[in-house]
This record gives C-alpha cells, structure tokens and sequence, in this order.
C-alpha cells in the first residue's frame, strides 16, 4: 500500500526545485526588458511613443517584481515544510 501524502509531498517538492528558480529567472528578465524599453522606447521594429513606452515597459517591471515576490513566497513555503 501506498502513502500518498509522501508521494504528493514529493512530486510537489520536485516541482517546486524547477519552479521556483524560473520564477526568479523570469522575474529578472521581465525586469531588464521592462528597463530596455523604457530606455529605448522601441519594441522589436516599432517605434513606441513615450506614454505607451512608459505603460508597457512599467507594467514589465512590475510583472517581473511580482514574478520575483512570487518565487521568494514559494521558496519561504518550501523552507518551512523542510523544517517541519
């Protein structure tokens, strides 16, 4: 007979070891992009005007903040259940 609840700990373990350095990865490339347009204001071949350049590389940013946020939270989460 099985213990599932090792085995659900275990995959979600094995998840999360992948997950949440992406988290961080994604979250610091989301940042540099969001910083490179407002910095440059170009979009692949588009020119942006300033106000779309500022909306669209802020809002890059601020993902990339929360993708970061969001991998720490998961990384405390995992910590705790180790301790456990």
């Amino acid at each position: 007979m099985t213990d599932y609840s090792t085995e659900n700990s275990t995959r979600r373990s094995g998840y999360e070891r992948v997950q949440i350095p992406l988290h961080f990865g994604m979250g610091s490339v989301y940042i540099i992009f969001g910083i490179l347009v407002l910095y440059v204001k170009y979009f692949g071949s588009i020119q942006l005007s300033s106000g779309i350049a500022y909306t669209l590389g802020g809002l890059m940013a601020l993902y990339g903040a929360f993708r970061i946020w969001r991998g720490i939270v998961m990384l405390r989460q995992q910590n705790r259940r180790q301790q456990r």
